[in-house]
Formats: C-alpha cells, sequence, structure tokens
C-alpha cells in the first residue's frame, strides 16, 4: 500500500522533511500555547515549539482531533492569549531532534512526538483529543539485566 492510498494521507506534518533538518539541531527557544482568555480551564488550542530560526506551529481540526504541524518562520505567536508551558520548561535549551506521527486505528492523525536534547529517543507527545493540543511526556522503561532475569 503506498499513501496515497491511506486516508487523508498528507499525514500532519505539513511541511517537506528537508525543511525540518534545519530545525533539527537548533536549540529550543520557548514553547507556548494559545488559550482562551475567558475559559476557565485554560485548554491548548495551539502550540508553538520555537527553535533558533525556525519553530513548529501545532493546531487541531476542531472536527476530526487531528493535529496539523506545520514549520515556521521564528516569531512572537500573535493572535490572542499565549503562555508558556511551565511544564515542558526543562526542554527549553535542549537540542530539536527527531520527530515522528502517528495514525491511530480509525485513520485519524491525532499524534506528533518530538525528541530533545538532539536525541532519536521520543521523549515529548502532542496529542490531538476533544478539540485541543494535550501534551504527555515519554521515557524508556529500564530492561532487566540478564542476572535479574535469569536468577533462581
Amino acid at each position: 500500500m503506498n499513501s496515497d492510498e491511506l486516508p487523508r494521507a498528507q499525514g500532519i506534518m505539513r511541511f517537506d522533511f528537508d525543511r525540518y533538518d534545519d530545525l533539527q539541531g537548533q536549540s529550543t527557544c520557548r514553547i507556548m500555547a494559545k488559550i482562551e482568555a475567558d475559559d476557565p480551564r485554560p485548554t491548548w488550542w495551539e502550540m508553538v515549539v520555537m527553535g533558533e530560526t525556525l519553530g513548529l506551529h501545532i493546531t487541531v481540526n476542531r472536527d476530526t482531533d487531528e493535529l496539523i504541524v506545520a514549520l515556521t518562520n521564528v516569531a512572537e505567536p500573535g493572535g490572542g492569549q499565549w503562555i508558556d508551558i511551565e511544564q515542558l520548561a526543562d526542554c527549553i535549551g535542549g537540542k530539536i531532534g527527531w520527530c515522528w506521527s502517528a495514525l491511530n486505528s480509525q485513520g485519524y492523525w491525532d499524534l506528533f512526538v518530538l525528541s530533545f536534547e538532539g536525541s532519536v529517543i521520543p521523549s515529548v507527545a502532542f496529542l490531538g483529543m476533544a478539540s485541543e493540543v494535550r501534551v504527555m511526556r515519554m521515557t524508556l522503561i529500564e530492561q532487566p539485566s540478564a542476572t535479574e532475569v535469569f536468577e533462581p
């Protein structure tokens, strides 16, 4: 099966991967989310991960919960109220690494994953859920050593 046969085959990443190579390795300068000022529970409708010269703009299609990720030139986001995502403050200064996207079992592109510290190990996932962008941490589970597995 080729990508033309997949539902919504363009996926969530609306950029040329050659351009992503220009972002990969840049230091993360800010990670921000757009909120509605009058929302009693701040909902993250859009997010930006800002590198030194390029950034990722992450939005959600409110009809399908699919994410849309675009590469942008770095600028302070406008059009509404934006807040720094304090929960990802430890990513600031880290190098932007590889990225991944995922198609769920219903055929929707609703997950985008980034690595920081310039690595190939996924660390932060962005999920389109209930018409908003949700964020999850990812960590490797340490495998037991051979002695732990085979001890009598």
